[in-house]
């Protein structure tokens, strides 16, 4: 047994071994392979760079294939966002008695009606007005830069000359007159036929998505394996209520922004109030951007029909306009919905433009909206463990609204802009 134990390796010796090779100057197969080691911190770069580059491909995939089928996906993602205005009159409609399909007819076909005879009844004044209203704010805009050369500033004629020309070059293309009339034409007749068959889509995915709602989650459910179920239910019932909170919260907002800036023109005796209104409306669905620009709208008309004075009341009506909503009726309007913070916003309008023009700018906030309200409840369901196989996980959502981190608690101080 003595004999043995010398041919034992055991850490002495391989210390031994160690030591007699640096005193040789030879380097062991280990300290050889220590050597060539990439450092931590390039292997865990290297790491998320190619991870990033793997999800950045499949983004932009997803992203050309949706737009490929833009004649589906768009009336799909406008019957969903209007969906969620649909829903809660169709549930207080069938809590009185009334069926699934009759109580989806009053609210769809219903309010469809309702919203074509309500234009049928401005029409003839909006469209007078809408057709006033480009060549008012040229004259609003010319006025303001001859306030600019003739007004305390006095800056130089050519000055201004040269940005208009630069911003009327870039915003001009080039080619023919006879070809652009042409082409013009021919797009114009293709764009009216795709718009219309959209909305024909739009009304009847919105029908049945209505209708079948229940039927449609069941579906989907049927086809999640049972240990998944519960967590897939929450995620979609955060998804569903991210989206409807922002979409119901949003038009709310817009709505009465609108009211109160129409009003506002009204007592300062600006023209046009009517298209002002309906810019400020849908401009709500654009934040902070669509305020904005539909705020100097409104401020260049002004300032066509009643001059620096009109415009500077008109400008402060809509300043004030604006704190009260982001003072008091975004943090009450939008408490059970997901706040994002304005840097959040606008990277996320800048993204959705670039990609998808003014389609994605609009559809940009609520998918953002979704995404953060999923990964949130993702995350917290993590915390709780309740992702591990053999966890009891509820059905229902454990998270709520959140920004940046605030939980439900201060969703509502946190959701006014900053």
């Amino acid at each position: 047994m003595a004999d043995d134990a010398p041919t034992a390796t055991s850490p002495t010796a391989a210390g031994s071994a160690v030591a007699g090779s640096a005193d040789t100057g030879q380097r062991g197969p280990a300290r050889r392979d220590e050597d060539r080691r990439v450092p931590a911190w390039l292997d865990l770069a290297a790491g998320w760079t190619w991870r990033l580059l793997v999800v950045a491909v499949g983004i932009v995939a997803f992203w050309s294939v949706m737009g490929r089928l833009l004649v589906v996906t768009l009336p799909l993602a406008i019957a969903a966002i209007l969906a969620t205005l649909c829903m809660p009159g169709k549930e207080w409609l069938q809590r009185r008695g009334f069926s699934s399909l009759w109580a989806t007819v009053v609210v769809v076909i219903g309010g469809l009606l309702a919203f074509i005879g309500l234009f049928a009844a401005i029409a003839p004044s909006f469209v007078s007005q809408l057709q006033e209203l480009g060549p008012t704010v040229v004259q609003g805009w010319e006025d303001f830069l001859a306030w600019l050369d003739d007004g305390p500033f006095g800056l130089d004629p050519e000055l201004l000359d040269n940005i208009v020309a630069t911003a009327e070059g870039a915003l001009s293309g080039g080619g023919g007159a006879s070809s652009g009339v042409v082409s013009g034409v021919l797009s114009g007749v293709t764009t009216v036929g795709q718009i219309l068959a959209g909305l024909a889509l739009t009304v009847v995915l919105l029908f049945f998505v209505v209708k079948d709602a229940p039927q449609l989650v069941a579906w989907a459910g049927a086809r999640i394996p049972d240990r998944h179920l519960p967590t897939a239910s929450a995620l979609g019932q955060r998804a569903w209520s991210a989206l409807a909170g922002y979409v119901r919260g949003t038009a709310t907002i817009a709505l009465i922004d609108a009211i109160g800036i129409g009003i506002g023109l009204y007592f300062l005796r600006v023209p046009l109030v009517l298209p002002l209104m309906v810019l400020v409306f849908f401009g709500g669905f654009l934040p902070v951007v669509g305020a904005f620009l539909a705020g100097l709208v409104a401020v260049l008309v002004a300032l066509a029909s009643g001059g620096i004075t009109t415009a500077l009341l008109t400008l402060g009506l809509i300043l004030l306009v604006q704190q009260i909503e982001g003072n008091f009726l975004h943090p009450t309007i939008m408490r059970r919905a997901v706040a994002l913070h304005p840097i959040i916003v606008l990277c996320a309008l800048a993204a959705g433009g670039a990609l998808g023009g003014i389609i994605g700018a609009f559809l940009s906030v609520p998918v953002v909206a979704v995404v953060s309200a999923v990964s949130n409840e993702v995350r917290l369901r993590r915390e709780a463990g309740l992702l591990d196989d053999g966890a009891d996980a509820p059905h229902d959502p454990i998270g709520g609204p959140e920004y940046l981190g605030v939980t439900d608690d201060d969703a509502a101080d946190s959701a006014a802009p900053v």
